[in-house]
């Protein structure tokens, strides 16, 4: 096992003395720290339980290796719970207690990613805490060695600024436990593909009450003067990561004014389930996910070309006004429920959102120890495309009037379902029971009519030939479909039509 641990100061400024990291030979204990944290914990295929857990997949082509193949999406809390008991009893011996309790922090998590690598036979965990869920917001902890044949680095490492504007660079102090008796400084750059978007802009999810079945994803930008893209090539995007209830129906974005009408310029990716009928507990896949290519307002001083000041509508805004684009989604029939109210709640992740630019050329991002990779977008974008993110939006930074900033990045949508409990609705069952047993006594007794229908034509009496002869179809005004021949009363009348009968 090999396990990187990293402290990303919170402010530069304040610093470490390495006098505070207390290294032993199989320890070192921090106190204090004010820092981001992440884990990074990679195990052979050799140190794993032996489970069909992972399949490896044909790599269809070279350029794409380091993409993700699959994608799969869940709501954190109930399956992060499921990972974490796992992890204690699969992987932690059961008396090692840090092991179990280092499994138990992935709860306080902000992100976590699991990762497969079927090239080396690795599975990779990267956990990452935004401060410390300690209500001091800082970490006082020992980093402990525990087998002779694992590898642990930590370092403590503040931004520093960087040469290049493609890239970060970081200053701090590394060590490896067990090898180091004491901090070594470091200083290192590297150009990353991930950096925030220039002027700190920032965004706000929600959906608009009421949301029905047809609820509509609302972005909107505080101030256009933020929205300012970092160079002439770069588009704004935004990724969505829809759960099985909620999907969008691709036909609608292929109408250039409905795109314009709701600010947006085009879905340029679509991946998941598709199925605009199919009811919410018949579709297989999780979900679905999509890439939009959003409009922004374009400043007065800066000149673009005029494919792409069509595309954006010619967008024009002040300054101080906020930015709104407006996704329509739709819900999925979903199973009724008992005493809820006549709704279902149905989680929804914020989405992503990010200026996507062409990055210079010679730049090697894979030297980058710390950008995330598998994001889902970014396997849609070349190798050589750097992204800048625009942040989601704080609780304290809300605007008046919209809902749902509680301070997680999950909206709620609640979706009109039947409610059983509710007056009325067992009627409404038991009617339904009725209506469809009706309907199918009503074929049956048809079904049945026409049988017994046909079988008394085939029991009528036959027809004799002279009858048959005598009655001909007729088939409009005056005409048969046989000849007409007079009535066989009148030719078998005495002394008519009978040779030498002929009186008088």
């Amino acid at each position: 096992m090999k396990r990187r641990t990293t402290y990303l100061l919170h402010d530069a400024n304040d610093g470490v003395d390495p006098k505070d990291l207390d290294v032993t030979r199989n320890s070192l204990t921090l106190f204090n720290v004010k820092a981001a944290k992440e884990e990074r914990v990679t195990f052979a295929l050799s140190e794993l339980p032996r489970e069909d857990t992972f399949t490896s997949l044909p790599i269809l082509s070279e350029r794409f290796s380091t993409s993700a193949s699959s994608q799969y999406h869940s709501l954190q809390p109930s399956s992060l719970h499921d990972l974490v008991g796992y992890i204690q009893q699969k992987i932690c011996p059961s008396l090692d207690h840090p092991c179990q309790d280092q499994a138990a922090s992935l709860l306080s998590a902000t992100y976590l990613d699991v990762d497969f690598d079927s090239i080396s036979h690795a599975l990779v965990l990267n956990a990452f805490w935004v401060t410390s869920p300690d209500r001091s917001g800082a970490w006082t902890e020992t980093i402990q060695l525990e087998g002779d044949d694992d590898t642990i680095e930590v370092g403590v490492l503040g931004n520093e600024m960087p040469t290049e504007p493609e890239e970060l660079s970081l200053s701090g102090f590394l060590t490896v436990i067990g090898e180091d008796d004491r901090p070594g400084a470091t200083l290192f750059s590297f150009p990353s593909r991930h950096h925030p978007a220039p002027h700190s802009p920032i965004f706000h999810t929600t959906f608009p009450l009421p949301t029905g079945l047809h609820p509509t994803l609302q972005l909107t930008f505080p101030s256009s003067r933020s929205l300012i893209p970092p160079a002439a090539s770069c588009a704004l995007h935004t990724y969505l990561t829809l759960p099985a209830a909620l999907f969008i129906d691709r036909y609608q974005f292929s109408d250039a004014l409905f795109l314009r009408a709701h600010g947006l310029i085009a879905l340029r990716s679509f991946a998941g389930e598709g199925d605009l009928e199919a009811p919410e507990w018949v579709v297989q896949k999780w979900g679905s996910a999509a890439l939009f290519e959003l409009a922004h307002p374009l400043p007065p001083d800066r000149t673009r070309d005029a494919a792409t000041k069509r595309d954006a509508g010619n967008a024009k805004a002040s300054a101080e006004d906020a930015w709104t684009v407006r996704i329509p989604l739709h819900a999925r029939y979903m199973s009724p429920t008992n005493g809820t109210g006549g709704t279902r709640d149905v989680a929804v992740p914020w989405p992503a959102v990010f200026w996507a630019c062409d990055a210079a050329d010679g730049l090697k991002m894979s030297v980058n120890p710390f950008d995330r990779a598998n994001l889902g977008y970014d396997g849609l974008f070349g190798p050589k495309t750097m992204f800048y993110h625009l942040a989601p939006a704080l609780d304290t930074s809300a605007p008046a009037g919209m809902a749902g900033m509680q301070g997680k990045l999950v909206e709620i949508v609640k979706v009109p379902v039947m409610d059983l409990a509710a007056r009325g609705g067992g009627y409404v069952e038991l009617g339904t029971l009725l209506a469809v047993l009706a309907g199918f006594a009503w074929v049956l007794w048809k079904l049945v009519g026409v049988g017994w229908g046909g079988e008394g034509k085939e029991r009528a009496a036959p027809v004799t030939s002279d009858t048959a002869t005598a009655t001909g179809t007729r088939t409009g005004s005056g005409s048969s479909t046989a000849p007409e021949t007079a009535p066989a009363s009148a030719t078998r009348r005495k002394g008519h039509g009978e040779p030498g009968s002929l009186e008088g």
